[in-house]
């Protein structure tokens, strides 16, 4: 997915339907991923094609807002688990 510039040569985050697709960050997520993040550095998103859907709030205000830093290796570490569990839950030879 290419990135979009806007008007100030800022990278614009991939959007549709009014929900952000976190694919453009996270690119573990599958295509049809959606969700959005808040000021206070919280994140949801649901991928439909994986069936991982991920959650987090935190206690601290994140400033200049946006999605936390530790949503990077928690969403990794998410993504990690469901590959292996799929992996392991797989037929041997398959």
């Amino acid at each position: 997915m290419p990135e979009k510039v806007d008007v100030h040569g800022v990278v614009a985050p991939g959007f549709g339907l009014g929900f952000e697709r976190p694919a453009t960050e996270f690119p573990g997520l599958g295509p049809d991923a959606f969700g959005h993040c808040g000021a206070a550095g919280a994140l949801g998103f649901a991928d439909p094609r994986s069936g991982l859907a991920y959650g987090y709030v935190r206690r601290r205000f994140a400033c200049p807002g946006g999605t936390a830093p530790e949503n990077a290796r928690l969403v990794q570490a998410l993504i990690d688990a469901a590959r292996s569990a799929h992996a392991e839950s797989r037929p041997a030879g398959r």
